[in-house]
């Protein structure tokens, strides 16, 4: 069967790809949903990129792949730590195709590094630690793609940085030079190299809708119609240059390769309710602050809540560069120090029953024999414990409509399974529009759940937010032509693009092929087939960022808004 390219689109939203070919503005996409198949892509729970798109490239869920986020629970104390590739313990497409000598070409897919050794190349995405690491396989390729390029390689654009900054034109050029970038070093590779398979992923469409969602939207309270005017156009002009770098590559590629778009999750625009779990925990006596736990609780307390306070100072007085070079300049046990306050400040764990580290809607319950200091037992009285929380959740309603605020709370076994289920909370939470959890961390004042104010909408950096529906585009011999389909998740990807190549589908897999986006007798001749090389679980060798590495990482997912 014919070539596959993968193009990845993080965080393009079908129903805005939809809306502007329609109107002639998306011209290249435009016909590949007219002589291709479409439909939403269901992302993870929660729809954040590290879980999303290994979810979608091993066909398996995170309690197999174990790359539930950016970070895991670190079960030895209260805290976490950054993961990246060899954490994962599930092969990725290109790794069995790899196995089955199919040549392949991998370009920035998240969840890449360290760049493990592949049949062809492999460039590895946005957990790399920076230019001066080790990040391609085989080494020399970023030198050849520099040379080719005449500029440094573009791993992430620095939109995150120049937002921060104040400096939202310059966010702009950033992003459309990543596209041009990404694609021009695809091209190069698929020029010079043989290749079977070929996937990379352009990170701008995500930067776009976080970061000027409120100039493209004009219904969005923080939106100024006197910037929108300078710069509300950001969020198209990257899917149109992406849209005319597409075209470009796959008339230079010539018809005998079959197309596969996705994306991770869609993007809308940001919720203005914030929701802090642990204040709400605390008010349900779930959880328990030392504050009022005597002399040396209330002292303990008292410094975590100076800490978080000369923090928030510190971001209202300084500009965000001064701010970064100081924190580089801390010792490294300084920072974990810090850190370790902020997250769980002051939390009493001899009596606290749950906790949320507030990055996401995540529960984790306190439990005997694996969390230090659990205080819940496993069996009756943690599922017990469970089914109060949940209730308690929906029932949850917001103070000034009396409307639900919680969409779904989910134990975690009714989503995952698998090997590396304690990687992933006890609980998760699904919330209606426009709620969304805090991740100011450390205040236990006020309410559970409240509305941001005037002053903290303007000041938002970030105005765009996820959504669960991704984007699926498929063009290729056998595809159905103008059809729309439906209920297709992450892990359909990787069996549906095996299929799609003549291979075998892994046994391992828990996707499916997308039957119903091909025609009934291409199917019925090309007859699905299972087995194949791959193995379920891969060797994992948990590569440990340096401190300079890690600080890096943490400063770039702080500026994306997935940390404080």
């Amino acid at each position: 069967m014919s070539k596959v390219i993968v193009v990845g689109l993080d965080g393009a939203s079908l129903d805005l790809i939809r809306l502007w070919a329609e109107k002639g503005k998306l011209p290249t996409l435009a016909w590949l949903l007219q002589h291709g198949t479409s439909g939403p892509l269901r992302s993870t729970v929660h729809p954040y990129t590290a879980q999303a798109w290994t979810t979608m490239v091993t066909g398996v869920n995170a309690g197999r792949h174990r790359l539930f986020d950016f970070w895991e629970r670190d079960l030895e104390i209260y805290g976490f730590r950054l993961t990246n590739a060899s954490f994962r313990a599930a092969p990725a497409l290109w790794t069995v195709l790899s196995e089955r000598d199919r040549r392949v070409i991998v370009v920035n897919v998240p969840m890449t590094f360290p760049p493990e050794p592949v049949n062809g190349v492999l460039v590895a995405g946005r957990d790399t630690p920076g230019l001066h690491s080790s990040f391609t396989h085989p080494t020399g390729v970023r030198e050849e793609l520099e040379r080719v390029l005449g500029c440094p390689y573009v791993i992430v654009p620095n939109d995150w940085r120049w937002m921060r900054l104040g400096r939202p034109g310059k966010a702009r050029e950033e992003l459309l030079n990543e596209v041009d970038i990404r694609f021009a070093a695809v091209r190069h590779l698929t020029r010079t190299r043989d290749w079977d398979f070929c996937m990379f992923v352009v990170s701008a469409t995500d930067g776009a809708a976080h970061f000027f969602w409120h100039l493209h939207d004009p219904a969005f309270p923080g939106h100024d119609p006197v910037l929108a005017g300078q710069l509300g156009d950001v969020l198209l002009s990257v899917y149109q240059r992406t849209d005319e770098c597409l075209g470009d590559l796959l008339e230079e590629l010539g018809g005998d390769v079959s197309i596969v778009i996705v994306s991770d999750h869609g993007s809308g625009g940001r919720a203005l309710r914030a929701i802090h779990l642990n204040r709400w925990l605390a008010s349900h006596g779930w959880l328990h602050f030392e504050e009022d736990g005597g002399p040396e609780g209330r002292a303990r307390h008292w410094v975590a809540d100076g800490i978080t306070r000369l923090k928030g100072v510190a971001y209202s007085l300084f500009p965000y560069q001064r701010l970064t070079w100081l924190r580089r300049m801390w010792p490294d046990r300084w920072r974990r120090w810090l850190s370790g306050y902020e997250l769980f400040a002051g939390v009493d764990w001899s009596r606290t029953q749950a906790f949320s580290e507030e990055r996401r809607g995540n529960i984790w319950i306190n439990l005997q024999g694996r969390d230090p200091q659990g205080i819940v037992e496993p069996g009756i009285e943690y599922e017990t414990l469970r089914s109060e929380i949940i209730a308690a959740l929906e029932s949850m309603a917001a103070p000034e409509t009396g409307a639900p605020v919680v969409h779904k709370v989910w134990r975690r076994e009714e989503l995952f399974d698998g090997p590396f289920l304690d990687c992933i909370p006890d609980l998760l939470v699904e919330v209606e529009s426009p709620s969304q959890f805090s991740i100011h961390r450390g205040d236990h004042s006020g309410p559970a759940i409240r509305l941001l104010t005037e002053q903290e909408i303007n000041a938002l950096t970030i105005t765009g937010d996820h959504r669960m529906d991704g984007t699926l585009i498929l063009h290729g011999p056998g595809i159905r032509s103008g059809v729309t389909i439906t209920r297709v998740d992450m892990r359909d990807v990787l069996p549906t693009v095996l299929y799609m190549m003549g291979e075998p589908v892994p046994v391992y897999a828990e996707g499916r092929v997308v039957e119903e986006a091909f025609l009934a007798e291409w199917f019925a001749a090309h007859p699905l087939t299972y087995g194949g090389v791959g193995a379920q679980m891969r060797d994992q060798e948990g590569y440990a960022y340096s401190e300079k590495e890690h600080r890096w990482i943490e400063e770039r997912l702080a500026g994306l808004g997935y940390m404080d």
